[in-house]
């Protein structure tokens, strides 16, 4: 099915319904956080699918790395999972990260096991640059890795914990 799918730009207001779709898809499953650092914020979106605001998308500067940013997406209705919104949304953030920012990397780190995220960020053009693990706030250690999409080649490298963002 052909959706129509917009984004428009976020507010604080935006924030309990945000955590409303956190909570219906149980986003602790799949992501550390479901919103955007807002200290260094480049571009902060809610997502709309064919007229009903549906999930949030962003994208933030992480001090320290000028040539990076770091992009952030979930949808809160789960029946709209596996639709090709993503790779939508995420399209059109590159198109916008780069219209604000130029020519710059925009990476994002991502469970191991969200495969289905996964695959979507490969379909978008992001490559694996980097993986780790971390300890959630129950203890449970949670394998991660580290993706880029670059304007220019990307090269496999080893990033520091302080170049992740969680």
């Amino acid at each position: 099915m052909l959706r129509n799918i917009q984004l428009r730009s976020a507010t604080e207001d935006d924030i309990p319904q945000i955590d409303m779709w956190a909570r219906a898809i149980d986003a602790g499953q799949y992501m550390s956080r479901h919103l955007p650092d807002r200290s260094d914020i480049l571009l902060w979106n809610i997502i709309i699918v064919d007229g009903t605001e549906a999930g949030t998308a962003w994208a933030e500067r992480k001090e320290g790395m000028p040539s990076v940013v770091f992009l952030g997406i979930f949808i809160g209705q789960s029946e709209l999972h596996g639709e090709g919104i993503g790779s939508t949304v995420i399209g059109d953030m590159i198109a916008n990260v780069h219209a604000a920012a130029g020519d710059i990397s925009i990476r994002l780190n991502v469970r191991s096991t969200n495969t289905r995220a996964i695959a979507c960020y490969r379909k978008c053009g992001f490559v694996e640059i980097a993986s780790g693990e971390k300890v959630s706030t129950d203890g449970a250690v949670i394998q991660t890795m580290t993706m880029q999409y670059s304007p220019n080649q990307v090269t496999a490298t080893t990033l520091s914990a302080n170049d992740r963002l969680e």
